[in-house]
């Protein structure tokens, strides 16, 4: 109790960017009592995202309906996105009154997994693994960029406030905590009278004249201003951070004398889904997406263009809504641009204002399903420019991956446009003649000159299909002698099949008819 209280008075006086002094303990951190030992293990080998918070969440469900008293956390992380980890942090924290919850560190916990870490109540580590390395960072395509100044100091307060109130949970030294996340701190251990103490730069001198004498026995200083405290297995130990180092996660059970109930291993459909969320089969569906959007504004209502736009919809932002990173925002841009998308379509003639709308407010929700959510990491406010380095990182992505999708997408159009009559089984999708047959043409000359300019404004037909208002129209070629089909836009809406129907205009390769009236 006493340490506890000294602990929470060196905090309150020294929660600065680096003036700080407690004692380091000569036991382990956490003063929890054990419990029975009936164990379950969560692995958590993976980038921290919103994902993995909610399998992390529902894991603990399961593990109070399953009767367990002591969660064993496998973690291997080389860090993470910083909202995701401090919600995880918390629930940690939260499900500690109904759990004894253990870090076993396999081969490393970086920057987000060391928050982690240090958010349960005990850590163990593997031997040979790693631990530290919290500072934000921004990713750039050149290496990385340097966060200075008042950008700086926002994202790391949350970061320092959690990792302080880790310390004062579990009995860690909020000071060494705090040389994770800052590299501005250089901290010393000394030891007097069989005493230890961590301090900083400018306390450490005053120390020595007081018959205070820099451990030998550990590195110093353990950090300086112009690292992040990085430790391995072995080090961690001699620090207080873990309990010791054990050959796997098995054999630390073992040596409590626990027992392992459960393995939340990974299941199918979480393996399905996290494929499914992967950039590359995210960019393949970007793709498929914009060329059902491009066929349904040429020839719309002919069916196929619809299901592969519903298709690549439904899984563009059905993932994300289940990998958490897609939201009502996300969902309420893509049922807007979907409206004024098919307004332009079956309402409004021609493609316009309405359309292009449309189609940016679709790709705007989609690229939003990239982002992660840093509400949990900034105060709250309105923040209308992305605040942290993994939501402007994620933005970026999302920005390339569809920007590229759309550009794939039209170019893939293009040729199909061009192509598509000699591809195997799509070649069946397109009408060509329904009576008698067409002559072969001398030239290519002679066919691209004819199909220039046919059907001319003004010629009169039928329509072949349904126009809703997309479809077949016939008309007479008379260079031919003959009747051909063509794809037709119906500026008015339905048309039924067997109407007669007249070229109103023509604009690029696309025909605009009106039903006749006369």
């Amino acid at each position: 109790m006493i340490r506890l209280i000294l602990c929470l008075l060196m905090v309150l006086m020294g929660s600065g960017w680096g003036l700080a002094q407690t004692t380091l303990p000569t036991t382990s951190p956490a003063t929890q009592p054990l419990r029975a030992g009936k164990v379950a293990i969560i692995p958590m080998e993976e980038g921290i995202d919103d994902y993995t918070f909610h399998k992390l969440k529902k894991r603990i469900e399961l593990a109070k309906v399953d009767g367990v008293d002591t969660l064993v956390i496998k973690l291997n992380t080389p860090g993470g996105a910083v909202g995701p980890t401090l919600e995880i942090t918390r629930l940690l924290k939260k499900e500690a009154e109904n759990f004894h919850i253990v870090v076993y560190i396999d081969e490393m916990a970086y920057s987000a997994g060391t928050m982690i870490s240090v958010a349960c109540q005990e850590i163990v580590m593997s031997e040979g693994s790693m631990i530290g390395d919290c500072a934000p960072i921004l990713p750039t395509q050149g290496g990385l960029a340097e966060i200075t100044g008042a950008n700086r100091a926002k994202i790391e307060s949350p970061l320092v406030a959690e990792f302080e109130d880790s310390a004062e949970r579990n009995g860690y030294d909020p000071l060494l905590l705090r040389s994770f996340v800052q590299y501005q701190l250089t901290v010393y251990v000394l030891e007097k009278d069989g005493d230890r103490r961590f301090a900083a730069r400018e306390v450490k001198d005053q120390l020595l004249t007081e018959g205070w004498k820099l451990d030998t026995d550990i590195k110093n200083p353990i950090d300086d201003e112009l690292t992040l405290l990085t430790v391995n297995d072995r080090t961690a130990a001699q620090l207080g951070l873990s309990k010791g180092s054990y050959k796997s996660v098995e054999a630390f059970v073992e040596s409590r004398g626990w027992t392992i109930v459960k393995v939340y291993e990974h299941t199918p459909d979480e393996t399905f889904i996290a494929f499914m969320s992967g950039n590359a089969v995210r960019s393949i569906f970007s793709l498929m997406l914009v060329v059902c959007l491009l066929v349904v504004s040429k020839s719309p209502g002919t069916g196929f263009a619809e299901a592969g736009l519903l298709i690549a919809g439904s899984v563009l932002f059905g993932v994300p809504m289940m990998t958490g990173y897609g939201g009502w925002l996300e969902i309420l841009l893509m049922l807007l641009g979907v409206a004024l998308l098919a307004a332009e379509i079956f309402i409004i003639p021609g493609f316009g204002i309405a359309g292009v709308s449309g189609i940016v407010l679709i790709m705007t929700g989609l690229v939003l399903t990239f982002v992660p959510s840093e509400a949990p990491a900034l105060p709250a406010g309105p923040y209308i420019v992305p605040q942290l380095p993994q939501t402007r990182d994620g933005l970026k992505e999302g920005l390339i991956i569809v920007t590229s999708g759309m550009v794939a997408g039209l170019f893939l159009w293009l040729w199909l446009s061009r192509y598509i009559t000699k591809v195997p089984y799509f070649n069946r999708l397109v009408l060509t003649t329904t009576v008698g047959s067409t002559p072969e043409f001398g030239t290519d000359a002679l066919r691209d000159a004819v199909e220039s300019t046919w059907p001319h404004v003004g010629l009169t037909g039928v329509a072949a299909t349904d126009l809703r208002p997309g479809g077949m129209g016939r008309f007479m070629d008379t260079i031919i002698n003959d009747e051909r089909n063509v794809d037709v836009i119906s500026d008015h809406g339905f048309v039924a099949a067997g109407k007669k129907v007249v070229v109103k205009r023509k604009q690029g390769t696309e025909i605009i008819v009106r039903e006749a009236t006369g």
